[in-house]
């Protein structure tokens, strides 16, 4: 006799996958939005499309080292937004 229904420990572990799977996709898009914004910003500043690929791998370091030196003192980030915009 089994006493474990296995329609509903199925339908359970698939509800489970689905919401890790969303928050996964979910993370993926703002690390992928942030790296491209620094792709954006590295060719800005710099004109180097080696520079950018560079920045665009380590993406949110190169952001916050942008910060952390004042690039954005002047407001210079919506320049840069409306420039590729």
């Amino acid at each position: 006799m089994n006493l474990i229904n296995t329609e509903a420990v199925k339908k359970v572990n698939k509800t489970i996958s689905v919401k890790i799977l969303s928050g996964r996709a979910f993370l993926g898009n703002w690390v992928f939005l942030v790296n491209i914004f620094s792709l954006l910003i590295s060719w800005h500043f710099n004109h180097s499309i080696l520079w950018a690929i560079f920045h665009y791998i380590f993406g949110i370091y190169y952001l916050i080292y942008t910060l952390l030196n004042y690039r954005f003192a002047d407001g210079g980030f919506m320049e840069i937004v409306h420039t590729y915009i």
